[in-house]
């Protein structure tokens, strides 16, 4: 028996083709992660983003592209030249001006899309954050955490001689 393929397959065998390429090329971030992106005014919104798989910045040694997966946190505007802190996964921290003036995310309501210059920050982790410490000379020294800051613990107050306790 000799197998012809028809017009009619042929076209299903197309759209298939085209609907499994169109899915492979949704690109939504490392192993569709999520984030956590804090804005202006305390603000949070978290999601997978979408189109954006390297994050390309320009640093006192040259530029360069580093991939999404390798990035913990992006501290935006963290000085008065617009620079930001990049922290990697493995601890490290470079500053440089980052080239993205959009992000991109996918959420459970839609695709929001951030103005960068409203981003104060975007976590791999929804606790992790960024601080600073003022050196000798004035200028910030940024740190990365992946914890949350440790709250304080009040104590009852302490009684003397037994006094409040059940006879």
């Amino acid at each position: 028996m000799l197998n012809l393929i028809t017009p009619l397959s042929l076209a299903m065998l197309i759209a298939t083709s085209l609907v499994n390429f169109a899915a492979a090329q949704d690109v939504t971030g490392p192993s569709g992660s999520e984030v956590f992106v804090k804005v202006t005014q305390n603000r949070e919104i978290s999601g997978t983003p979408v189109d954006l798989t390297e994050l390309k910045v320009t640093t006192s040694f040259g530029e360069v592209a580093i991939p999404l997966a390798k990035i913990d946190g992006i501290k935006m505007h963290a000085d008065g030249n617009d620079s930001s802190v990049i922290a990697f996964k493995n601890g490290d921290l470079v500053t440089g001006k980052v080239e993205l003036d959009t992000v991109k995310l996918k959420t459970d309501w839609g695709t929001a899309h951030i103005n960068t210059a409203q981003i104060e920050q975007i976590t791999s982790e929804q606790a992790a954050r960024f601080y600073s410490d003022a050196s000798g000379t004035g200028a910030k020294s940024w740190r990365f955490t992946k914890t949350a800051p440790a709250r304080a613990v009040t104590q009852p107050p302490q009684t003397q001689f037994g006094i409040g306790r059940g006879r």
